[in-house]
Order: structure tokens, then sequence, then C-alpha cells
């Protein structure tokens, strides 16, 4: 039996909190000094009314801010004992810091600019709530009813293709650490938090090797 901490919140298949409060603290700080070393001044974007930050595998300019943080992340799936093969699906991660300011909204959505299965939010600064939405029953391709308001304080695992929103209702910035999952399946990354077996992503072994071929760096 895997002996992960349990889940301080579960919405179904929409979102899960990890129950991570007693860790939360060291991985804000590291991951926030970070941030202010290596990405602030580097890769800003703007996107709907938010400030954000994309790292992407196979972007050279990118790629040494992009192993430390797929290493930090590999850290975190072990102390929160995941189950997946990080090996598997490790050259898929996309990393996007997101800042809303003080007062910001972001509409109800799903997953359409940047396509993913899943993803785990990382809370850095701020209060970090989201709400979650119905399908509109008369058109699904928007929402309809909110269906809860959660404010967590440890990591969420989020599927990012059902409509989810934020209001940042407070004079503060709010911001976090979102790691785009392009091939992990709500289904199957809520599994890994529960198993004490190996979740596959795939159903056939990798090329690459750490035992042969030239030497990963990844």
């Amino acid at each position: 039996m895997n002996t992960a901490p349990k889940f301080k919140k579960r919405f179904g298949n929409r979102l899960v909190e990890l129950d991570f409060d007693h860790k939360i603290g060291e991985y804000q700080q590291l991951i926030n000094d970070f941030f202010n070393k290596h990405i602030e001044h580097k890769f800003e974007d703007n996107t709907g009314g938010q400030q954000t930050y994309h790292l992407d595998y196979g972007d050279i300019s990118q790629m040494k801010e992009w192993i430390w943080l797929a290493n930090t992340f590999g850290a975190f799936l072990d102390e929160t004992k995941c189950m997946l093969d990080l090996n598997e699906f490790k050259h898929l991660l996309k990393f996007t810091f997101i800042r809303m300011p003080p007062h910001g909204d972001l509409p109800p959505h799903t997953a359409s600019f940047i396509r993913a299965m899943s993803s785990i939010n990382i809370p850095l600064r701020g209060r970090t709530r989201i709400d979650l939405y119905e399908d509109n029953p008369n058109d699904p391709q928007t929402h309809g009813k909110s269906l809860e308001c959660h404010h967590y304080t440890s990591p969420i695992l989020l599927n990012v293709n059902q409509f989810h929103g934020v209001r940042n209702n407070i004079d503060e910035e709010r911001m976090i650490l979102k790691i785009h999952l392009g091939a992990v399946s709500m289904e199957k990354l809520i599994k890994s938090f529960q198993t004490s077996q190996v979740v596959k992503i795939f159903d056939h072994e990798m090329p690459w090797s750490y035992k042969r071929g030239t030497k990963q760096r990844i």
C-alpha cells in the first residue's frame, strides 16, 4: 500500500489537493528564489491580463532553467511518493509561472491554447483559489454554472480539460507554477498517488536508457 499523504480535498476527477502543507513552505522559498534570480527578467509574456513565463524542453535558450525545474519537480514527485515514471515523459514537461495582479480575473476556460492532459499547480504567492464550472448543457464549448470555489495551500492535481477559472479578489499578487502534463491522464495522475506500483503512461518501454548510448543529460 502506498504510504503517500492522504488527499486534503478531492472534487471527483476535476481537482485533487495533496496533503503537503508540512513541506510546501520549503518548495515555495526554493522556487520563488529561483524565479527571482533566473526567470523573472528573461521569459515574460502577457496572456489574458496575466504575466506568464513559459519554459519548454528543446528550447536551447531555456535549457538550464528547464533542467533545474524538471529536477525539482522530480524531487517533489519522490517526496510525495508519486508512482509515475518520470523518465517516460520528462521531455514532455512544460513549466509556466503564472502571475495575476490584485483583483485580477481569469474567465472560465479549458486547456486550448496549451494542450495538456492534466497539470500539477504549485502555489507560490498570495491566495490561490480556483473556481470549478460545469459544462453549459446547451453548448458544451462554454461553461455552465459554478460548482465549487476552492482555496488551496498545497499543490493540486488539475483536470485542465474541465472548465475552471480564477478570481484574485484580494490586494495581493497571486502566483503559481503550473506543470503541464502533456501525456498523463487525470485518472493515471490520481492513481499514481494512491498505489505502491509504478503507473505506466505508455504500453511500451522508452528507447532511451541511462545504461547505454550517449549519456542522458535530462
